[in-house]
């Protein structure tokens, strides 16, 4: 039988990733340009790997929420916003952690990709809230862990970790329910009988 791919994987790695970038982060407590250290290499790739499962994670979460009605088109833009301004963000990143210095070029992308981000966080949020497939104080949690990962600065890592291992918990309680709901039907006799039926 073939397995279906896990939707809560993406989740649970983007979580992994944030955690593994703030930890490298407050080892190494800062990152010099151009590099100079192992340490700063290791900040880079750990921030493109946030980038990457990122975008991953999102494409998880559109996948759990586009057949449900309220999601529509304004889910669909902000999972494409979010995919494409993470995407745009990973450009400059990987540039810098292949030439260990930030070449002007490339790091006039980041502007674009982080608002793209925004826009499609905002709308994503949205679309998850009047889909109501995860529960909808989850849903304002994504708006907010973007704003708190520039507020919190380095900090600000563990509460994008934290959303979306929370997304991942309740991606996969919802998979099991569909799946317990698709190996016990409910009876057609139990659905057609009604009381008058009991008293006969």
């Amino acid at each position: 039988m073939k397995r279906t791919p896990e939707p809560a994987a993406f989740p649970f790695a983007a979580a992994a990733a944030a955690v593994m970038l703030w930890t490298i982060e407050t080892v190494a407590e800062r990152q010099h340009i151009p590099f100079t250290t192992f340490a700063d290499y290791l900040i880079e790739a750990a921030f493109a790997l946030t980038l990457a499962t990122g975008v991953l994670a999102v494409v998880a979460l559109r996948a759990a929420h586009a057949p449900a009605p309220g999601w529509g088109r304004l889910g669909e833009a902000g999972a494409l916003l979010y995919g494409l301004g993470q995407a745009t963000v990973l450009v400059p990143a990987t540039v810098t952690l292949v030439t260990a210095d930030e070449l002007p070029l490339p790091q006039a992308l980041f502007l674009p990709g982080f608002a793209l981000w925004a826009a499609g966080t905002a709308l994503v949020s949205v679309g998850a809230y009047r889909a109501a497939v995860l529960p909808r104080p989850l849903a304002v949690l994504l708006p907010a862990s973007f704003v708190l990962m520039f507020v919190l600065g380095d900090a600000g890592e563990l509460a994008t970790a934290a959303t979306w291992a929370v997304v991942g918990v309740r991606l996969r309680a919802a998979r099991r329910r569909d799946r317990a709901a698709a190996d016990h039907p409910a009876r057609p006799e139990a659905l057609s009988e009604t009381p008058s039926s009991k008293d006969e």
